[in-house]
């Protein structure tokens, strides 16, 4: 049987890059895999631009991680993932608790990605959905999965965000941003009240790994109105991602 050795690079490269979240650079995958750097290059530009491999650049040099769409091809990935299953019922209990639609979302470059979306029989229809991208200044989920970010990731993805305005009230401009993020990390939940439409809200906290990692974030939208206390909403949906996280074996420093 004839092999596609180009082909089988890139999966070797793929296989690599998944076991190390920190990545590599183009001379480490060149010499792990012995494969010339031109040949790697070439393979690697490819894959990011199918977003299967990200550019990550730093003060000296450009590391390959592995992007979220190498997870994303498998039909059944989004059903299968651990953390999925372990938050599925959590997040239907709140959303049909808050008639409202919940998420689970993870920083995917310089946007968010959403992995998992319950919609209660009583929520209003929201627009995003598993596999589409949100913005990261406008969105609770955005927010929470900036403030709990490495600083360097948290440093060089600010400056990739167009403040663009979604409503009147979306945040325009990097020092309110900066603002917002150091009140979330204190409060350990974050809050859009129409940042990113005019008529919904959302809370939003944080996932943690057994490392107490942020891995993902989930979220609590729903159709605004004036009696809502976000401050009592950021708490229970920061009490459910906290139950969310105890399962993936975090302990929170016990």
């Amino acid at each position: 049987m004839k092999l596609n050795r180009t082909l089988m690079r890139a999966i070797d490269i793929l296989e690599l890059l998944s076991k190390n979240k920190d990545g590599y650079t183009l001379a480490e995958i060149a010499k792990v895999l012995d494969s010339p750097k031109s040949s790697i290059f070439d393979i690697l530009k490819t894959l990011v631009f199918r977003n299967m491999v990200v550019e990550v650049h730093q003060t000296s040099t450009t590391k390959y991680k592995i992007g979220l769409q190498s997870f994303l091809i498998g039909s059944g990935y989004l059903n299968n993932i651990d953390i999925v299953d372990i938050a599925r019922d959590d997040l239907i209990s709140l959303a049909n608790k808050m008639n409202a639609t919940t998420f689970i979302a993870v920083l995917d470059s310089y946007k968010i990605a959403y992995l998992y979306k319950y919609e209660s029989h009583k929520s209003v229809i929201t627009t995003a959905n598993i596999g589409t991208r949100g913005s990261l200044h406008s969105t609770g989920l955005g927010k929470v999965l900036m403030a709990f970010s490495e600083q360097e990731v948290f440093e060089n993805t600010l400056k990739k965000i167009n403040f663009e305005p979604y409503t009147p009230y979306t945040i325009t401009s990097a020092e309110a941003y900066i603002d917002e993020i150091k009140k979330v990390r204190k409060q350990g939940y974050a809050i859009d009240n129409r940042e990113n439409s005019n008529y919904q809200f959302c809370g939003a906290a944080p996932i943690k790994n057994y490392q107490g990692h942020v891995i993902a974030a989930i979220s609590c939208s729903g159709l605004y109105e004036e009696f809502i206390n976000f401050d009592d909403l950021g708490i229970v949906v920061k009490e459910v991602a906290d139950r969310i996280s105890e399962k993936l074996g975090y302990t929170g420093g016990k």
